[in-house]
């Protein structure tokens, strides 16, 4: 006599089998390189002498905190003097008052001219002075607007002087200490972005429909790290190396209090992580 089959039993037998078939359906694990989502080789854009280095190799740093001075005497002193011009307004005020007086010196005239007091050309001599010093006073104040824009060049130029991370990340190399030349080309330090990381991999051809940008991998470093981590997939090349038959990929890695360094050999599975 045949035994009856347990409806659960059952249920989860065709589950099983349905999971099983779906882990199937996932691509092998492959090797991957976990390296920076960014290095940036810092230089300076003018020339000088360095004056200090405020960094060594290995340190973290943060976007906009000072890597390195060159040496800005000559610049300090004329951003003074740039901004004392932009500053001084003696010249609007003494054309202003001298613009006030001749005006009401020209409205008098014009009134004596009408008495017939004093002559048309004394009358047309007051309102030409009048017009001269008007015309001083539009100089003065574009005057005063170029100098607040040199004070703003100079300010430009002593900002130059110092070279400031645009990434948070670390110091992978320092190659210039205070005292030594730098030339306006030459590289003074090199800044490793590692809060997150792209992890490269190559798979042959057969994985390319099976990879989509946006899908959650797992991440194994090799040891003595170790561990698994989750990353996403964020580039697939859509250009493929015919020779090899492969495609590249890369999947971003959160990396939060710089865990993992850079620079690790991996491996990268596609079958979604344990159920809690």
């Amino acid at each position: 006599m045949r035994k009856p089959i347990h409806f659960f039993s059952a249920v989860a037998t065709i589950l099983a089998c349905g999971a099983q078939a779906a882990y199937a359906d996932y691509p092998d694990p492959l090797r991957c390189l976990i390296e920076a989502s960014d290095t940036v080789e810092l230089s300076s854009p003018v020339e000088g002498i360095i004056a200090a280095i405020e960094v060594e190799r290995g340190d973290y740093v943060k976007a906009g905190q000072t890597i390195a001075r060159l040496d800005t005497l000559i610049e300090t002193i004329s951003l003074k003097l740039a901004r004392l011009r932009a500053n001084n307004t003696a010249a609007i005020r003494a054309r202003e008052a001298r613009l006030e007086f001749l005006v009401l010196q020209a409205e008098r005239s014009t009134k004596l001219a009408e008495r017939k007091t004093i002559s048309e050309a004394k009358r047309d001599e007051a309102l030409q002075e009048a017009e001269v010093a008007r015309q001083e006073l539009q100089a003065a104040r574009l005057d005063l607007e170029i100098a607040k824009l040199e004070a703003k060049k100079a300010a430009a130029l002593l900002e130059q002087k110092v070279l400031r991370t645009p990434i948070n990340g670390v110091v992978v190399e320092r190659l210039l200490s205070a005292g030594e030349y730098q030339a306006g080309d030459t590289k003074i330090a090199t800044i490793a972005k590692v809060d997150v990381l792209h992890v490269e991999a190559i798979a042959p051809i057969d994985y390319y429909n099976r990879l989509s940008v946006g899908d959650i991998v797992t991440i194994r470093p090799e040891q003595p790290i170790g561990g698994a981590y989750e990353a996403r997939i964020t580039v697939i090349d859509h250009v493929l190396d015919a020779a090899t038959g492969t495609f590249g990929f890369r999947m971003e890695l959160p990396n939060k209090d710089n865990v993992l360094p850079a620079g690790l050999r991996c491996t990268v599975e596609f079958s979604p992580p344990p159920a809690n």
